[in-house]
């Protein structure tokens, strides 16, 4: 908060009296030895000095103080390049350490940033359909097709929106995990199945990872 101090100068001002007249003396009498006592005129009485109003003090205007960002949990994820309207659910890692991806929706890493707190949000989807429900299309089935600028859209259990860009996509192998660590800025981490299929011990696999990051809109 910065403060205007201001100086208060105050001038005195005082007016003097006037001198004292000096009186005059009467004619001499016919009697030598006889005077007459000079009669002295008061002087006139000074006026009081004169004291200079002092200015007003000015008080210092007030800083106003942005409100902060609320920090809610993300609860929609919107993607109108891709035709994306899905919930997102909040999901963790399970006994192994390894990620919890909901069947049919993105899911939210709870472990990761919150909206708000200027850190890495990092979300995550299936791109393949699922045997028992076909007709159920993987939430993250067109992410591929993101270009660099198509605008990514959080919002909260209140409705409140934060809006993000494309601004990168790597392929990497499923041990890189440092995307969906803690990045020091505010950012939106989306983590997809990419690359050929393998025939795993759960099943069908996918021998790489999608990482797509988009950045605050307008930042």
């Amino acid at each position: 908060m910065q403060y205007v101090i201001l100086l208060l100068v105050i001038i005195f001002l005082s007016a003097c009296g006037a001198q004292p007249t000096a009186a005059v003396l009467p004619e001499a009498t016919a009697s030598p030895t006889a005077t007459s006592t000079p009669t002295l005129t008061p002087s006139a009485t000074p006026p009081p000095p004169a004291t200079a109003t002092p200015s007003p003090t000015l008080l210092p205007s007030p800083t106003i103080t942005p409100s902060p960002v609320p920090i809610a949990q993300p609860t929609r994820i919107q993607i109108a390049a891709i035709d994306l309207d899905r919930p997102l659910v909040s999901v963790g890692l399970d006994s192994q350490h390894i990620p919890i991806v909901p069947n049919h929706d993105v899911g939210w890493y709870n472990l990761s940033a919150w909206l708000g707190q200027n850190e890495n949000i990092v979300l995550w989807g299936h791109v393949l359909r699922f045997r028992s429900a076909p007709d159920i299309p993987a939430p993250f089935a067109r992410i591929k097709e993101l270009e660099l600028g198509d605008t990514i859209m959080l919002s909260d259990a209140t409705g409140a929106s934060r809006h993000y860009v494309v601004t990168r996509q790597v392929w990497v192998t499923p041990d890189q995990v440092e995307y969906i660590m803690p990045q020091g800025r505010e950012m939106v981490t989306l983590v997809s199945c990419i690359g050929d299929k393998v025939v795993g011990e759960t099943g069908v696999e996918m021998s790489h990872r999608l990482i797509t990051i988009a950045e605050p809109a307008g930042g």
